[in-house]
Protein backbone atom coordinates (compact mmCIF):
# COMPACT_ATOMS: atom_id res chain seq x y z
CA UNK A 1 0.00 0.00 0.00
CA UNK A 2 1.26 3.52 -1.08
CA UNK A 3 0.19 6.24 1.84
CA UNK A 4 1.20 9.13 0.06
CA UNK A 5 -0.82 8.11 -2.79
CA UNK A 6 -3.77 6.82 -1.02
CA UNK A 7 -3.88 10.16 0.88
CA UNK A 8 -3.69 12.22 -1.47
CA UNK A 9 -6.26 10.42 -4.34
CA UNK A 10 -8.70 10.37 -0.82
CA UNK A 11 -8.66 13.99 -0.83
CA UNK A 12 -8.81 14.77 -3.91
CA UNK A 13 -11.85 12.56 -4.56
CA UNK A 14 -13.30 14.60 -2.24
CA UNK A 15 -12.08 18.09 -3.79
CA UNK A 16 -10.29 18.87 -0.47
CA UNK A 17 -7.39 21.28 -0.44
CA UNK A 18 -4.23 21.02 1.93
CA UNK A 19 -5.68 23.97 3.11
CA UNK A 20 -8.97 22.84 3.90
CA UNK A 21 -7.87 19.54 5.52
CA UNK A 22 -5.59 21.81 7.40
CA UNK A 23 -8.43 23.80 9.03
CA UNK A 24 -10.22 20.89 9.24
CA UNK A 25 -7.52 19.02 11.37
CA UNK A 26 -5.38 21.12 12.50
CA UNK A 27 -2.31 19.91 10.87
CA UNK A 28 -0.15 22.09 9.57
CA UNK A 29 -0.02 22.24 5.78
CA UNK A 30 3.61 21.74 5.57
CA UNK A 31 2.98 18.21 7.41
CA UNK A 32 0.01 17.21 5.32
CA UNK A 33 2.12 17.66 2.37
CA UNK A 34 5.21 15.55 3.89
CA UNK A 35 2.70 12.72 4.66
CA UNK A 36 1.14 12.74 0.64
CA UNK A 37 4.80 12.60 -0.38
CA UNK A 38 5.95 10.32 2.01
CA UNK A 39 8.67 12.67 3.33
CA UNK A 40 8.58 11.65 7.49
CA UNK A 41 11.69 13.07 8.01
CA UNK A 42 9.79 16.52 7.62
CA UNK A 43 8.21 15.80 10.41
CA UNK A 44 9.07 16.39 13.86
CA UNK A 45 9.63 12.49 15.27
CA UNK A 46 7.96 9.42 14.59
CA UNK A 47 5.43 10.19 17.50
CA UNK A 48 4.04 12.66 15.38
CA UNK A 49 3.98 11.18 12.35
CA UNK A 50 2.03 8.46 13.54
CA UNK A 51 -0.29 10.75 15.00
CA UNK A 52 -0.51 12.76 12.28
CA UNK A 53 -0.86 9.82 10.01
CA UNK A 54 -3.43 8.46 11.43
CA UNK A 55 -5.38 11.86 12.46
CA UNK A 56 -5.66 12.43 8.31
CA UNK A 57 -6.42 8.80 7.64
CA UNK A 58 -9.15 9.24 10.07
CA UNK A 59 -10.10 12.25 8.29
CA UNK A 60 -10.13 10.95 5.22
CA UNK A 61 -12.34 7.85 5.87
CA UNK A 62 -9.31 5.32 4.75
CA UNK A 63 -8.93 2.12 6.38
CA UNK A 64 -6.62 3.50 10.07
CA UNK A 65 -5.42 0.09 10.93
CA UNK A 66 -4.19 -0.79 7.21
CA UNK A 67 -2.99 2.55 7.04
CA UNK A 68 -0.88 2.29 10.40
CA UNK A 69 0.29 -1.17 9.62
CA UNK A 70 1.91 0.00 5.81
CA UNK A 71 3.67 2.81 7.52
CA UNK A 72 5.38 0.27 10.41
CA UNK A 73 6.78 -1.61 7.82
CA UNK A 74 7.50 1.37 5.85
CA UNK A 75 11.65 2.08 5.84
CA UNK A 76 10.76 5.27 7.46
CA UNK A 77 9.98 3.50 10.15
CA UNK A 78 13.20 1.47 10.84
CA UNK A 79 15.61 4.61 9.50
CA UNK A 80 16.85 6.51 12.41
CA UNK A 81 15.41 9.70 12.90
CA UNK A 82 17.17 12.98 12.86
CA UNK A 83 18.41 14.87 16.27
CA UNK A 84 16.09 17.90 16.92
CA UNK A 85 15.02 19.36 19.90
CA UNK A 86 11.50 18.62 19.60
CA UNK A 87 12.44 14.82 18.86
CA UNK A 88 10.72 13.53 22.12
CA UNK A 89 9.83 10.00 21.16
CA UNK A 90 12.96 8.18 22.77
CA UNK A 91 12.52 7.19 25.72
CA UNK A 92 15.21 7.42 28.68
CA UNK A 93 16.87 4.21 28.16
CA UNK A 94 17.53 4.52 24.40
CA UNK A 95 19.85 7.65 25.33
CA UNK A 96 23.33 6.91 24.23
CA UNK A 97 26.39 6.46 26.42
CA UNK A 98 28.21 10.08 25.25
CA UNK A 99 25.05 11.90 26.43
CA UNK A 100 24.74 10.28 30.33
CA UNK A 101 27.11 12.91 31.46
CA UNK A 102 24.12 15.27 30.83
CA UNK A 103 21.91 13.35 32.83
CA UNK A 104 24.34 13.27 35.79
CA UNK A 105 24.99 17.11 35.60
CA UNK A 106 21.14 17.58 35.39
CA UNK A 107 20.39 15.12 38.60
CA UNK A 108 23.29 17.48 40.17
CA UNK A 109 21.44 20.27 39.46
CA UNK A 110 18.57 19.39 40.77
CA UNK A 111 20.03 18.37 44.12
CA UNK A 112 21.51 21.83 44.41
CA UNK A 113 18.64 23.68 43.97
CA UNK A 114 16.87 21.59 46.66
CA UNK A 115 19.47 21.77 49.18
CA UNK A 116 19.31 25.59 48.81
CA UNK A 117 15.40 25.61 49.26
CA UNK A 118 15.52 23.51 52.38
CA UNK A 119 18.28 25.93 53.62
CA UNK A 120 16.25 29.34 52.94
CA UNK A 121 13.71 27.55 54.51
CA UNK A 122 14.82 26.81 57.61
CA UNK A 123 16.60 29.91 57.29
CA UNK A 124 13.77 31.82 57.21
CA UNK A 125 11.88 29.57 59.82
CA UNK A 126 14.62 30.37 62.41
CA UNK A 127 14.52 33.90 61.99
CA UNK A 128 10.91 33.75 62.70
CA UNK A 129 11.41 32.02 66.34
CA UNK A 130 14.32 34.37 66.86
CA UNK A 131 11.83 37.46 66.13
CA UNK A 132 9.18 37.49 68.90
CA UNK A 133 6.42 39.41 68.24
CA UNK A 134 5.48 43.49 69.17
CA UNK A 135 3.17 41.96 71.99
CA UNK A 136 6.13 40.07 73.31
CA UNK A 137 7.93 43.24 74.64
CA UNK A 138 6.00 44.80 78.10
CA UNK A 139 8.08 46.52 80.94
CA UNK A 140 8.01 45.62 84.21
CA UNK A 141 5.17 47.81 85.05
CA UNK A 142 2.68 47.29 82.21
CA UNK A 143 3.42 43.44 83.83
CA UNK A 144 2.48 44.65 87.24
CA UNK A 145 -0.63 46.23 86.33
CA UNK A 146 -4.04 44.82 87.53
CA UNK A 147 -5.51 42.38 84.92
CA UNK A 148 -8.66 43.72 82.96
CA UNK A 149 -11.07 41.23 83.96
CA UNK A 150 -13.16 41.49 81.14
CA UNK A 151 -10.21 40.86 78.51
CA UNK A 152 -8.96 37.15 78.36
CA UNK A 153 -5.34 36.27 78.44
CA UNK A 154 -4.13 35.87 74.98
CA UNK A 155 -1.53 33.79 74.36
CA UNK A 156 1.81 35.38 72.36
CA UNK A 157 1.50 35.82 68.85
CA UNK A 158 3.67 33.25 66.59
CA UNK A 159 5.32 34.38 63.17
CA UNK A 160 3.92 32.38 60.70
CA UNK A 161 5.78 29.39 58.64
CA UNK A 162 5.93 28.66 55.44
CA UNK A 163 4.31 25.73 54.16
CA UNK A 164 4.91 24.23 50.74
CA UNK A 165 1.00 23.91 48.95
CA UNK A 166 3.18 21.54 46.30
CA UNK A 167 1.51 21.07 43.16
CA UNK A 168 -1.09 18.95 41.54
CA UNK A 169 -1.73 18.22 37.73
CA UNK A 170 -4.64 16.75 36.16
CA UNK A 171 -4.52 16.39 32.30
CA UNK A 172 -8.06 14.94 31.00
CA UNK A 173 -7.83 14.08 27.16
CA UNK A 174 -11.64 15.23 25.72
CA UNK A 175 -10.89 13.91 22.03
CA UNK A 176 -8.49 11.98 19.67
CA UNK A 177 -5.19 11.05 21.33
CA UNK A 178 -2.26 12.85 23.01
CA UNK A 179 1.18 11.89 23.50
CA UNK A 180 2.55 14.11 26.85
CA UNK A 181 5.70 13.34 28.97
CA UNK A 182 5.96 14.39 32.36
CA UNK A 183 8.56 14.85 34.92
CA UNK A 184 7.71 15.14 38.67
CA UNK A 185 10.34 16.90 41.13
CA UNK A 186 13.09 15.81 37.98
CA UNK A 187 12.03 12.35 38.04
CA UNK A 188 10.21 10.91 35.25
CA UNK A 189 7.13 9.83 35.95
CA UNK A 190 5.14 9.00 32.73
CA UNK A 191 5.53 9.01 29.37
CA UNK A 192 3.20 7.73 26.46
CA UNK A 193 -0.26 8.23 24.44
CA UNK A 194 -3.38 8.84 26.58
CA UNK A 195 -6.78 8.52 24.58
CA UNK A 196 -10.06 10.68 24.47
CA UNK A 197 -11.75 10.07 27.83
CA UNK A 198 -8.58 9.02 30.02
CA UNK A 199 -7.12 11.31 32.77
CA UNK A 200 -3.95 11.30 34.39
CA UNK A 201 -2.88 12.95 37.58
CA UNK A 202 0.28 13.94 39.00
CA UNK A 203 1.56 15.29 42.35
CA UNK A 204 4.84 16.67 42.96
CA UNK A 205 6.58 18.53 46.07
CA UNK A 206 8.67 21.35 44.22
CA UNK A 207 7.74 21.08 40.63
CA UNK A 208 5.79 19.37 37.94
CA UNK A 209 7.23 20.05 33.71
CA UNK A 210 5.38 18.63 30.95
CA UNK A 211 4.98 18.80 27.62
CA UNK A 212 2.05 17.72 25.43
CA UNK A 213 1.75 16.64 21.44
CA UNK A 214 -1.51 17.84 20.89
CA UNK A 215 -2.82 20.89 23.28
CA UNK A 216 -5.65 21.64 21.90
CA UNK A 217 -7.42 18.24 23.44
CA UNK A 218 -6.07 18.47 27.18
CA UNK A 219 -7.66 19.85 29.89
CA UNK A 220 -5.15 20.88 32.47
CA UNK A 221 -6.27 21.86 35.90
CA UNK A 222 -3.75 23.00 38.97
CA UNK A 223 -4.46 22.15 42.33
CA UNK A 224 -8.22 22.33 41.34
CA UNK A 225 -8.04 25.12 39.52
CA UNK A 226 -9.24 24.77 35.99
CA UNK A 227 -6.91 26.09 33.70
CA UNK A 228 -8.55 25.06 30.24
CA UNK A 229 -6.54 24.00 26.51
CA UNK A 230 -2.93 25.69 26.81
CA UNK A 231 -2.71 25.74 23.31
CA UNK A 232 -4.57 24.59 20.02
CA UNK A 233 -5.02 21.01 18.30
CA UNK A 234 -1.75 19.42 17.00
CA UNK A 235 -0.17 22.39 19.29
CA UNK A 236 3.50 21.23 20.92
CA UNK A 237 3.79 22.57 24.15
CA UNK A 238 6.44 22.75 26.84
CA UNK A 239 5.12 23.97 30.66
CA UNK A 240 6.32 23.74 34.29
CA UNK A 241 4.41 24.53 37.32
CA UNK A 242 6.44 25.26 40.66
CA UNK A 243 4.66 25.03 43.98
CA UNK A 244 4.07 28.63 46.01
CA UNK A 245 4.43 28.99 49.60
CA UNK A 246 1.73 29.57 51.99
CA UNK A 247 0.23 30.59 55.24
Amino acid sequence: MEIGNSLKEAREARKLSLEEVEEETKIRRKYLQALENEQYEVLPGQVYAKAFLKNYARFLNLNVEEVMAAFNHSPAEEAPQPQDSNNISRTEPELKRGQKPRYWLYLATVVIVMGLTVSVYYTVRSIGFNHPARGEFKTEEQNQAPPNPSVGQQPPAEEPINKQEGVRLTFSVTKNTCWMRVIVDGAPAFQGEVSAGQTQEFTGTEKISFRLGNAGVVQVQLNGQDLGFLGEEGAVIDREFTSSPTG
